[in-house]
Formats: structure tokens, C-alpha cells, sequence
């Protein structure tokens, strides 16, 4: 507990945190902001503020004392919503919520507010599909924890540029779940567009369409194949791929005339576009974009 200090610019305090507020002592951030908050609503909520308050005395509203937190402003404003019987709908975003699934154990935040906040913040990811999520490996393991089916099949999608292959990513993946389920999940997905790639491929009929000197030989034809995949796993990395030309979809002839894929003018000439374009758009509709092994009870629904 330290003597009050005036507040620190920059971060607006709202209601019931705000100085006009009713309360008995003050919480303030790394930054200098102040919370005015109610110690019996706190000490009902947690063990750490049992024992953070404990044998603090009243005083008058002029000397309310103190409380260093170590957070930022942000995230304990974040954590009193969380603890008081109000909601804040402004603060909750992923982002926020992995910062509170960080300090969950020093603070005793209870699971299940944790919980309702992740399932309120993800109601924003569904309402706008084309939002991009910040942190998606991290997001997908606490809604394995939580046991959403749904939240880990919308959220799956947006895994796909993540390299699972990094120890960290594993470490933080275990650390949100609290499992090794959910990596091996992601992993089991990641092995599914592996091999559904040759679906991809067979759509646009590369047998047919390869002028003879790049299909007469099998080294040149598999070269010329691995191309053809390369470009398609990055073409498919987006959560909802959507597909308006076959061609420029992978790079065969782009709009501006650029290939990715770089073979001679030969191969696909007087290919029919139109057709092919369809055969892809089946193709994709069937390529794997969410898991398939979820947790095994979805015990609540987020959206």
C-alpha cells in the first residue's frame, strides 16, 4: 500500500471504476491509473485480494488507500470487470483474454468468467468471418480447455499459416489447454491438407493440360506438380478461400499476365477456364479447413 498519487493521462477510467464511483481504496496500474474499488466485492471474488486486503483499516474518502497492481491499465481494468458483477463489453477482444488466461493462477480469476469472456470476445470474431484472429493457436487451445466444438472448428481456420513446428508454439498450445490434445489436433489437420493437396491439383487435369516436352518426362511433370502444390498451399492458408479464377487462384496466369507457376505458354493453351475454374471450387469446398478431432464433451455453446 502506497500514499495516493494523482492519475496518469492517457487511459480513461469508466464506471464503477472511475473516482466518482463508491469505494474504499484505490488500485493502481504500472502507468499510474487508478480504479476506485469496493474491497468486499473483491475479497468475495478471489484469495488474492483475501490476502491483499486483509487487516486494511477504514478511512475516510479522502484518505482511501492505495494498492499497487503490476499490470498495465488495460488488463487490470480487464480483471475488475471480470471480478465485479458488471460487463464490459468494449474490453473483451482474444487478445485480452489470453492476458487474463495469463494471470488466471496469481490472481485466482475463476474459470468460469475466464470462460464467458472468451465465448463473448469469439460472438465478435463469428459476427464478421473476414476479421483476421491475432494469436489463433493460442485462441484454438483455450477453447479446447473449454471444451467449445464450435469455437475450435471456426477458429482452426485461421490456424493455417502457423508453423507448428516451433517449440514455443507447441509450449503455448499445452499452456492454454492445458492438454497436448488440442496440438495434436492442429498437427492431425495439418497432415489432412497435406494430402487432400492432390484433390487440388487433379481439378485442374495438369495430365491433359502440360504441353508434351513438360509431360513427356516424369522428373520434368513432378517438378512442374510440386510448383503447382507450393502455390496452392499458400493459396489455401486464408480460413474461407474463396476461388474466381482457377488460374490466378494458384498462379498458373495471373490478371497481369505474371506466373507464378513459370512453365511455357504452351501448357494450359486453350484450356477451358470456365470449367476448370468449377472443378477447383468443388475441390476446395471438400479441402480440410477445421479439425476433425475435437473435445471429446461441448459442454457449452458459444455462439
Amino acid at each position: 500500500m502506497t500514499e495516493l498519487m494523482e492519475d496518469t493521462p492517457g487511459y480513461a477510467v469508466s464506471s464503477p471504476f472511475d473516482s466518482a464511483s463508491p469505494g474504499d481504496c484505490y488500485f493502481r496500474a504500472r502507468d499510474g491509473t487508478r480504479f476506485k474499488v469496493l474491497r468486499h466485492v473483491l475479497v468475495d471474488t478471489s484469495p488474492y485480494f483475501v490476502d491483499l486486503l486483509k487487516g486494511v483499516t477504514a478511512s475516510t474518502s479522502s484518505e482511501l488507500p492505495i494498492f499497487d497492481i503490476d499490470e498495465d491499465a488495460r488488463t487490470l481494468h480487464a480483471l475488475l470487470a471480470f471480478l465485479y458483477p458488471v460487463h464490459v463489453p468494449d474490453l473483451l477482444n482474444g487478445a485480452l483474454i489470453l492476458q487474463l488466461a495469463d494471470i488466471e493462477e496469481k490472481y485466482c480469476i475463476p474459470e468460469s468468467r475466464i470462460a464467458l469472456g472468451f465465448s463473448t470476445a469469439m460472438e465478435i470474431h463469428f459476427a464478421d468471418k473476414t476479421k483476421p484472429i491475432e494469436r489463433a493457436i493460442d485462441l484454438f487451445s483455450l477453447a479446447w480447455r473449454f471444451d467449445s466444438r464450435q469455437a475450435c472448428h471456426f477458429i482452426s481456420r485461421h490456424t493455417h499459416p502457423v508453423d507448428l513446428t516451433d517449440k514455443t508454439t507447441v509450449k503455448k498450445s499445452v499452456h492454454y489447454s492445458k492438454s497436448i490434445e488440442s496440438y495434436i489436433a492442429l498437427t492431425e489437420l495439418r497432415r489432412q491438407r497435406e494430402f487432400s493437396l492432390d484433390g487440388i491439383i487433379e481439378a485442374l487435369e495438369p495430365k491433359k493440360h502440360f504441353c508434351p516436352s513438360h509431360s513427356s518426362s516424369d522428373k520434368m511433370f513432378f517438378t512442374f506438380i510440386s510448383m503447382m502444390k507450393t502455390a496452392a498451399r499458400h493459396a489455401l492458408l486464408a480460413p474461407f478461400p474463396i476461388c474466381h479464377d482457377a488460374f490466378s487462384f494458384l498462379g498458373i496466369q495471373g490478371t497481369d499476365g505474371i506466373r507464378v507457376v513459370t512453365w511455357c505458354s504452351s501448357c494450359y493453351a486453350g484450356a477451358d477456364r470456365t470449367r476448370l475454374t468449377n472443378q477447383l471450387r468443388e475441390a476446395i469446398s471438400r479441402y480440410p479447413q477445421v479439425v476433425s478431432i475435437v473435445p471429446d464433451e461441448d459442454v457449452w455453446r458459444v455462439w
